[in-house]
């Protein structure tokens, strides 16, 4: 299946482009918030959905990381400047926020055990600037940023049509406002536009012989 080192690493890339937002749809199908309801002790009340949950969310913005840095080795041509300030952008941003899955866990533990205002003055509390500034911000923006640029980069060298930095950029935006407002069909219908998109260049990374391999 893999003659050479060059179809695994394709592979890799290719297979991790659609397990990322495969692993976001089913980290939001099994989050256990109610659309529309934000209540603080859903997490203690549901310590299995949360774990599984959190998990596949980290492992969504992890498995983005191969597959980024295969495209990014794929152009060569047109875009292979932004490719590479994209790409480290996007790697830097999506290492961040896979970190920030981590809170989930201290939910369940402090909903639990503390009343429900004195948990959330903790949670509040925990959100040093350091943490905003260095953790959470660049995990955001890196992530969400870096994934659109670089999709920019690998339409420009004509690997993808336009549709694919389209898609992403629209899927992201969906997700992101479905989230933050609690809408399960935006914040599942926005993973679902990614997994489109990034299945359809993963899959293509996958079939296609690598065409401008450097010479060693």
């Amino acid at each position: 299946m893999f003659p050479n080192a060059l179809s695994v690493r394709r592979f890799a890339a290719g297979a991790s482009l659609i397990l990322a937002p495969l692993c976001l749809i089913l980290g939001m199908i099994t989050d256990p918030s109610e659309p529309g309801v934000e209540d603080p002790l859903v997490y203690a009340d549901n310590p299995g959905a949360v774990g599984v949950s959190a998990t596949l969310l980290h492992y969504a913005w992890v498995l983005f990381v191969p597959g980024v840095l295969g495209m990014v080795h794929l152009v060569r041509a047109k875009g292979s400047a932004l490719a590479t300030v994209a790409g480290v952008l996007a790697v830097l941003g999506l290492t961040n926020f896979s970190s920030l899955m981590i809170s989930d866990f201290f939910d369940i533990v402090l909903f639990d055990t503390l009343p429900a205002a004195q948990a959330e003055k903790l949670m509040q509390d925990a959100a040093q600037p350091a943490m905003v500034v260095a953790w959470q911000l660049p995990g955001m923006i890196g992530s969400f940023l870096g994934l659109v640029l670089v999709a920019v980069a690998y339409a420009r060298d004509g690997l993808a049509g336009w549709w694919f930095p389209a898609g992403v950029l629209v899927g992201i935006v969906v997700w992101l406002f479905g989230a933050s407002s609690w809408n399960l069909v935006l914040g599942i219908g926005g993973p679902v536009v990614l997994l489109a998109v990034f299945g359809a260049v993963g899959v293509s990374i996958i079939r296609t012989p690598v065409r401008r391999e450097p010479v060693a």
